[in-house]
């Protein structure tokens, strides 16, 4: 199972220099380890980048993500809220090749948070579901993130 986690990247970061805050680091590393420990491969751009310290540029970061939405089972898709600076642009270019690309997502949106309409339309392109998601990179988010992963895990086993 490949699992495409597409978050937001500079958001997260501190505001002097291009480095993930620890606290958001913290977040993901959690996260990738559920997912090793569910036999799931990943690709986590922040991590790939070791939280910023190796940033990739545009043409390296661009190929590669694009090559591992094509190459994944399903996304898990984090658009960014006004904690990560508002929604992300990367990710948005990342579920615009989902969808072309016929990719299941599973997008987590919060209730009280104004989304792009078309963001919002994506179900009727490709195999979307909303997941209703109050918080942001905590506990919650990440029992969200592994009930959706065990239940995509559930449905390949079948």
């Amino acid at each position: 199972m490949k699992v495409f986690i597409s978050c937001p990247f500079t958001g997260l970061c501190k505001e002097e220099e291009y480095v993930i805050k620890d606290e958001y680091r913290n977040f993901f590393d959690r996260l990738t380890s559920e997912l090793e420990k569910l036999k799931c491969d990943y690709y986590l751009a922040i991590k790939r980048e070791n939280w910023g310290i190796d940033h990739k540029g545009p043409e390296e970061c661009t190929k590669s993500d694009f090559d591992a939405v094509k190459d994944s089972d399903f996304l898990i898709v984090i658009p960014g809220n006004s904690i990560s600076k508002g929604i992300s642009g990367g990710v948005h270019i990342e579920l615009g090749w989902a969808s072309a690309l016929n990719k299941k997502m599973h997008i987590l949106i919060e209730e009280d948070f104004q989304y792009s309409p078309v963001l919002l339309g994506l179900n009727t392109l490709s195999s979307t579901n909303y997941c209703y998601c109050n918080s942001f990179l905590d506990d919650n988010m990440l029992n969200n993130i592994l009930d959706i992963v065990k239940k995509e895990i559930e449905l390949k086993e079948v």
